[in-house]
């Protein structure tokens, strides 16, 4: 008969997609002598919760975390969004237990079965690794034992691979796909067994991206797909426009992919004409989109659901840049980038009419924006709703900060980031007078050599900045000193 133990975990490995089993595993844990476990259970499973909704708390905690993660950890986020502040609690408190118990927690797999299990998801381990597959036999029965559902990492997916996996009864354990090398001929026979309608994930690196993408077009019965990330493989305009009309794909909520500079307007057409509603979390980058393309995003309905739009490393102007800005079928956007774009030239009359909407998270990084185009970005409703907002590396000066300081007027985002510009002591004097800058929480500038020490003097006197948590700027001697007793945490000076 099966222990109370073993029952449990037979539940969880039967519903894999499903909390509860989880949780009640969690509670027979507390009531037998291991709190840890459970409590790393339940952590793990409410920060799935949160990914799983694609909120703007999620959203902004897993660009920091990314990105930035010393600042997000460093900030009081309970000024700013409780839901944030959440997310750093539960994966502090998750991290602290791993690092305690991961040797106990991960199962123990003998060297000879060449197979590696990592990482954990909503309390148990889900990847594995195969050095190679003559012990697969061996180790197929540790693996249904050992993890609930299944992420493969490999090297190589072929259609044997596939066979493989389902002589030994692990193919219908398989929820994620992450490949560093040629896949296309394993995703085109998995795609046409029922198992493929598992697969909630796949990740492709450098690979070949015309091939995947024709493999998933022909595939059947990828039906519960949810993430597609091809950021690292190279996709031309026809293997996008091949994706963007696969059928299988219209379950999609998150789609990352990287161009070669040759897509237009046309080939946002097709992913405009896909049927692609669900999706929560778009990023297309190096594409050579321009603004005629970024008018296609703006005006496609189909995206009204978009929480994330990464546009990073294009052709978008000002132009294209007041589109998304503006668009009505985006205002449930969380977090729009535009880095590295060169988006002089935003529309301010457009932009001072366009209303509040759910925007937390603006990135203007190295798009050569100018004094009109501060002032445009600091006049505009939109902005309002901010949490962050990067305007690093576009060469901006003591000018262009005053702009700031009179739009936003009694308002500021709580994380400011100014780094890699011209701004001299007059502007960090006018950061200093800006009554509006209480509401900060992290002030970024670094690498703005004309700010002398009278000018960080003055941030630190300012009682307008006393709230700060973070001030980044360089210096040194006595006043790095006076930052390092203010600002406790390594990147917070």
């Amino acid at each position: 008969m099966l222990s109370d133990r073993d029952a449990l975990l037979a539940a969880v490995r039967a519903t894999s997609e499903e909390d509860t089993p989880r949780l009640v595993f969690a509670d027979w844990l507390d009531e037998n002598g291991d709190p840890d476990r459970a409590e790393f259970i339940r952590l793990q499973c409410e920060f799935a919760r949160f990914a799983d909704e694609d909120c703007d708390s999620y959203a902004m905690y897993a660009f920091l975390h990314k990105h930035y993660f010393p600042g997000l950890i460093a900030t009081d986020w309970t000024r700013i969004d409780a839901g944030v502040h959440r997310l750093v609690v539960l994966a502090m408190r998750a991290n602290d237990l791993l690092r305690q118990h991961s040797a106990r927690w991960l199962p123990k797999v003998p060297k000879k079965y060449e197979v590696e299990i990592d990482e954990f998801d909503r309390g148990f381990p889900y990847r594995v690794q195969f050095s190679g597959l003559r012990n697969l036999p061996k180790s197929a029965d540790l693996i249904r034992t050992s993890v609930p559902a299944v992420t493969l990492k490999s090297d190589e997916f072929t259609g044997r691979v596939v066979e493989q996996l389902a002589d030994v009864g692990l193919l219908d354990r398989m929820s994620a796909l992450e490949f560093t090398g040629e896949c296309a001929s394993g995703l085109r026979e998995l795609g046409n067994r029922p198992e493929a309608a598992r697969i909630r994930a796949i990740a492709t690196r450098h690979g070949d991206a015309e091939a995947v993408a024709s493999a998933l077009a022909e595939a059947p019965n990828f039906t519960g797909l949810r993430t597609l990330d091809m950021s690292t493989a190279y996709t031309s305009a026809a293997a996008a426009q091949t994706l963007f009309g696969a059928k299988c794909l219209r379950t999609l909520r998150r789609l990352y992919l990287r161009g070669r500079n040759d897509w237009y307007a046309d080939t946002l057409r097709a992913l405009g004409a896909g049927g692609f509603t669900n999706l929560t979390s778009l990023r297309i980058e190096r594409a050579g989109l321009d603004d005629d393309a970024a008018e296609v995003l703006a005006a496609c309905p189909d995206l009204s659901q978009l929480r994330t739009l990464d546009l990073s490393n294009n052709r978008i102007t000002g132009s294209g840049a007041t589109a998304l800005l503006c668009s009505p079928h985006l205002a449930n956007l969380v977090n729009l980038c535009l880095d590295r774009n060169p988006c002089t030239g935003l529309d301010a009359e457009r932009l001072a009419a366009a209303p509040r909407a759910a925007l937390r998270m603006l990135h203007f990084h190295g798009c050569r924006l100018r004094v009109a185009d501060a002032r445009a970005l600091a006049r505009s409703p939109r902005l309002r709703t901010l949490w962050y907002l990067d305007i690093d590396s576009n060469n901006l000066g003591a000018t262009a900060v005053r702009e700031l300081v009179r739009g936003f007027g009694t308002w500021c985002p709580p994380i400011l980031w100014l780094t890699y510009n011209r701004i001299d002591d007059r502007g960090a004097e006018a950061l200093a007078k800006w009554k509006g800058a209480s509401a900060l929480s992290a002030l970024h500038l670094k690498h703005n050599p004309q700010i002398t020490d009278s000018g960080v003097r003055a941030m630190l006197d300012s009682p307008n900045l006393a709230n700060l948590d973070v001030l980044c700027v360089s210096t040194s001697g006595e006043i790095e000193e006076r930052l390092r007793a203010r600002f406790k945490h390594p990147d917070g000076y």
